[in-house]
């Protein structure tokens, strides 16, 4: 999701863990991370816990929780001709955030199945 309060956006990153213990059934844990470079409106961020209470409040069998990033600057990338910027972007915030997970290597090509359809 990416929101936008005046001229400037917000990202949501989701991380989803697998939690063995959660229950006898498996189960899963979402952290969302709201990254941004500026304090949102009292409204955009109703806006933010809403979109994300309808993505996973009644996923059965799963806990989430938000948590916000403050990074210094918004990414700025040449869409769409520097699609890896995004992959970059991302795996330093997963650094930042000091989980321990590596992204895939992609290629610009493997942006061009992404659909908003």
């Amino acid at each position: 999701m990416v929101l936008c309060d005046d001229e400037r956006s917000a990202f949501l990153l989701v991380l989803d863990e697998r939690l063995v213990d959660f229950d006898s059934q498996g189960g899963n844990h979402i952290s969302v991370y709201l990254v941004t470079h500026f304090e949102l409106s009292d409204q955009s961020y109703k806006d933010v816990l809403s979109f994300n209470d309808d993505l996973l409040g009644m996923e059965h069998n799963c806990s989430y929780a938000m948590d916000i990033l403050s990074v210094k600057e918004e990414l700025d990338f040449d869409f769409p001709f520097n699609m890896l910027a995004i992959k970059s972007y991302v795996q330093e915030l997963i650094k930042m955030l000091g989980i321990d997970i590596t992204l895939p290597e992609m290629k610009e090509r493997d942006f061009d199945k992404l659909s908003q359809n």
